[in-house]
């Protein structure tokens, strides 16, 4: 009897263990409260602008407000949730816990959709605009209650111009800003280089957010933006990420790319998520999806208002954030897929590489993909193939190799589409060190940037190095120069940039022997903005 009974305990148990909802992700549980409601957007509809097409179908200027706390604080600020590059509101609460976590801690929260939720991304001065119209309208609504902006990513830059340059640093208390490039993202860079053009192009990867996203762009920003008399009226509070997902997630991807910048989210660099006037509250184990979600509201709580700050236990801006002189230990390039032929890519690896990894993308699954060793051997290898959801190269398909210890010499990479396609592939080598970039300087008065780059002689044969430079103005790719240097290990080069009050992309291939003999190749990719002082 007693046997029996333990069985049907047992049961009884595991039924009740089995009938728990499990949720999709550790970071999001499950939501037990209405869906944020939509307030119709006033009038005049504001102009969607922007070059390309990101999918998003939402009204821009259409605000959310959600459901009331039972718990309600009377003393607590409005939370307004602002999304980032390519988001829509709905970020906050579809498959995310961040809109149930503030309304369990007691706040009213809203939400608003700005440029970039009507299916093109638009810049900083666009959706500043937009937003601090918003900022208005929602503090009208609550009876000119005061706001807290919680603004994710780009919507972190968005804010700031809100508030700066168009008044609405009125309505609000403090803004925390999650995993916000506020110096720009050098994945925008490597959207705008020589080699990611093509797939770039068929993505739509290159609009007026990700434009404006370029770390030369964002340089000349901070110089406008943090010398405005307003640009810190309000406190700032930054967070950033230094976890990449999971391997192979959508995340991942532009961690690896990144790694060369130090540590980062996915998207953006921890020394990119600070902001100068602002305060450093963490750099935590969180990624450019999870820093998003509700993981983050108790490392934030605490500073969503003027009265709560006295007991916050703030970092100041003194605390240290890895910064590494970049490592530059990557190959660059992209181009054209046919379907109606194979296609090759040939990949040149050098002696004592340790690991290599190939992240090539595409914007449809391949039919078929061989990898030739130097020696002849052909192999199917097996793809981690992730479509990309977050950040700049949104929709694109990343399919990954490594190889461990690979065969020195040519590889060659040959894939069959399925239609017309194009690629971007990042080679990626575990290898001693080859270049050496100190610094990058702008000749006063002039329209000239020098690059500061030496080889690292102990590894490379000096009389045969090449650098090649192609100087590219982002807005108009056809406005191109390339200019070359060989047979010294001093491959430094004044560039001449012809037009001011402009982005260029500055891609640099750097190509040679290694003291075994054994060809290498790597690529530089960066950005500047030439303003017209």
């Amino acid at each position: 009897m007693l046997k029996r009974l333990s069985v049907l305990l047992l049961i009884g148990f595991l039924v009740l263990i089995l009938s728990i909802p499990i949720s999709a992700s550790k970071n999001v549980s499950p939501q037990n409260i209405p869906d944020p409601i939509p307030i119709k957007p006033s009038e005049p509809l504001h102009t969607i602008t922007g070059k390309a097409s990101n999918g998003n179908t939402e009204t821009p200027g259409e605000w959310y407000i959600g459901t009331t706390p039972s718990n309600l604080d009377p003393n607590a600020p409005i939370l307004l949730f602002v999304p980032g590059l390519n988001n829509i509101a709905q970020v906050f609460w579809d498959d995310n816990n961040m809109y149930q976590t503030a309304v369990d801690a007691g706040y009213q929260t809203a939400f608003v959709q700005l440029h970039d939720a009507g299916g093109a991304s638009a810049d900083m001065w666009d959706n500043g605009a937009l937003l601090a119209d918003k900022i208005a309208e929602i503090s009208n609504h609550f009876g000119g209650k005061p706001i807290t902006v919680i603004a994710y990513s780009k919507g972190g830059v968005d804010t700031q111009t809100a508030l700066t340059y168009y008044g609405a640093w009125q309505y609000v208390d403090n803004v925390i800003t999650l995993s916000s490039p506020h110096h720009g993202s050098q994945l925008a860079d490597l959207a705008y280089s020589s080699g990611a053009g093509w797939l770039a192009d068929l993505l739509g990867a290159t609009g007026d957010g990700t434009y404006a996203m370029q770390t030369g762009f964002m340089d000349d920003f901070r110089t406008q933006i943090d010398g405005q008399s307003r640009a810190y009226y309000n406190d700032y509070y930054t967070i950033g990420g230094t976890d990449w997902g999971s391997a192979f997630s959508s995340t991942w991807y532009g961690g690896v790319y990144l790694s060369q910048y130090g540590s980062n989210d996915g998207v953006v660099t921890a020394t990119s998520s600070r902001l100068p006037g602002g305060q450093l509250i963490s750099i935590g184990d969180w990624n450019h999806t999870t820093v998003r979600t509700g993981e983050t509201f108790p490392v934030f709580d605490d500073y969503l208002s003027d009265s709560t700050l006295s007991s916050a236990s703030i970092l100041t801006t003194n605390d240290s954030v890895e910064k590494n002189s970049p490592a530059f230990n990557q190959w660059i390039e992209g181009g054209p897929l046919s379907a109606a032929k194979e296609n090759q890519i040939a990949i040149t690896v050098e002696d004592n590489v340790k690991d290599l990894s190939l992240n090539l993308m595409t914007t449809d699954s391949l039919s078929d993909v061989r990898l030739i060793s130097p020696s002849g051997d052909i192999e199917r290898p097996a793809l981690q193939s992730t479509k990309i959801e977050e950040g700049i190269f949104i929709g694109a398909i990343s399919n990954v190799i490594h190889l461990t210890n690979p065969e020195a010499g040519e590889w060659k990479l040959e894939l069959t589409t399925k239609a017309d396609d194009a690629y971007l592939l990042v080679t990626t080598y575990q290898a001693p060190g080859k270049i050496n970039f100190s610094e990058k300087s702008t000749s006063p008065n002039t329209e000239q940037l020098t690059y500061h780059l030496h080889a690292n002689t102990a590894e490379v044969q000096e009389k045969t190095l090449k650098a090649t430079y192609q100087i590219t103005q982002s807005s108009n790719p056809e406005n191109s120069k390339t200019i070359t240097i060989s047979g010294t290990e001093n491959l430094s080069k004044t560039l001449p940039l012809m037009e001011k009050n402009q982005v260029y992309n500055i891609t640099i291939d750097i190509e040679g022997l290694t003291q075994n003999g054994k060809p290498f190749k790597r690529t530089i990719v960066d950005s500047v903005f030439v303003d017209d002082n």
